[in-house]
C-alpha cells in the first residue's frame, strides 16, 4: 500500500490492523454500492442492509482512527507519512457508504411511469462505469500498485464528464419529468462515489502531499 509512503517497508502492528481493517470496509461498500444501484436502477429488493452496515462503516472508521493514535502514541516516528494517509483514506471510505445509502434513499421517490427512462438509463451506464473502480482500487490498496491506482484516477475522469453530460441535457429541457430530476441527483451521488474511490487511489499513485490533488473532488 502507499509505495511512494511506504517505501520498501511493510506495516506492521496496529498501522497493519488499521490497513487490514480499511480493506474490509472498502470490501463492504462494494456490496452497497451494487445493492443500491440494483434498488434504484433495476427495482430489485436490495440484498444488503445498506443501513445497518453504514453503521458498520462508521464503527470502523473509528476503530481505524483508534489504531493510528495508538500507533503514533508509541511509536511517533513510525510510519508517520502512511499513518496520517490511512486517516484521510478511511475518511474516503466512509463517505462512499453515506452515498450509497443516500442513492437508496432516492428509490422512494422512484415512480411507475418512468417517463424520462434515459436519464435512468444514463446513471446506470455511469455506474457501470464505477463498478470497475472498487476491485482497482481495493487492489491497488492491498498490493502498492500506482498504476492500478491510476488507472481508477482516470476512470474518475470521465465519469465526472459524463456526469456533466446528465446535468446539462437536464438544465437545457424546457419542461423535465420528475425522473428527469430524480436521476440528475442520482447522477452527482454516482459521481460523489467516484471521487472518493479516486482519492484513495490518489494516496498510492500520488506522494502525501499531494494526495486527492487534480484528480478528485473534496469530499
Amino acid at each position: 500500500m502507499m509505495k511512494g509512503i511506504w517505501g520498501d517497508k511493510k506495516p506492521s502492528g496496529l498501522v497493519y490492523d488499521a490497513l487490514d481493517e480499511t480493506c474490509r470496509m472498502l470490501a463492504l461498500e462494494e456490496r452497497m454500492f451494487h445493492a443500491a444501484c440494483d434498488a434504484l436502477l433495476a427495482g430489485q429488493e436490495p440484498v444488503e442492509d445498506v443501513a445497518h452496515e453504514d453503521e458498520d462503516i462508521n464503527v470502523g472508521e473509528r476503530m481505524v482512527r483508534r489504531m493510528v493514535f495508538e500507533h503514533l502514541t508509541m511509536n511517533p516516528d513510525q510510519d508517520l507519512p502512511a499513518s496520517l494517509a490511512l486517516v484521510s483514506i478511511v475518511h474516503d471510505v466512509e463517505r462512499i457508504g453515506d452515498y450509497s445509502k443516500s442513492l437508496l434513499e432516492l428509490v422512494r421517490w422512484c415512480t411507475v411511469d418512468s417517463g424520462e427512462g434515459r436519464y435512468k438509463d444514463e446513471c446506470q451506464q455511469i455506474r457501470e462505469m464505477i463498478e470497475p473502480m472498487f476491485g482497482q482500487t481495493l487492489k491497488a490498496l492491498r498490493e502498492s500498485d500506482p498504476d492500478l491506482a491510476r488507472e481508477a484516477m482516470r476512470q474518475h475522469r470521465k465519469v465526472k464528464a459524463r456526469t456533466d453530460e446528465v446535468l446539462e441535457k437536464v438544465m437545457e429541457t424546457p419542461e423535465v419529468h420528475h425522473d428527469a430530476v430524480l436521476f440528475s441527483v442520482a447522477s452527482r451521488f454516482l459521481r460523489r462515489v467516484s471521487a472518493h474511490l479516486s482519492n484513495i487511489a490518489s494516496s498510492i499513485a500520488n506522494p502525501f502531499d499531494k494526495l486527492a490533488e487534480d484528480e478528485a473532488e473534496p469530499g
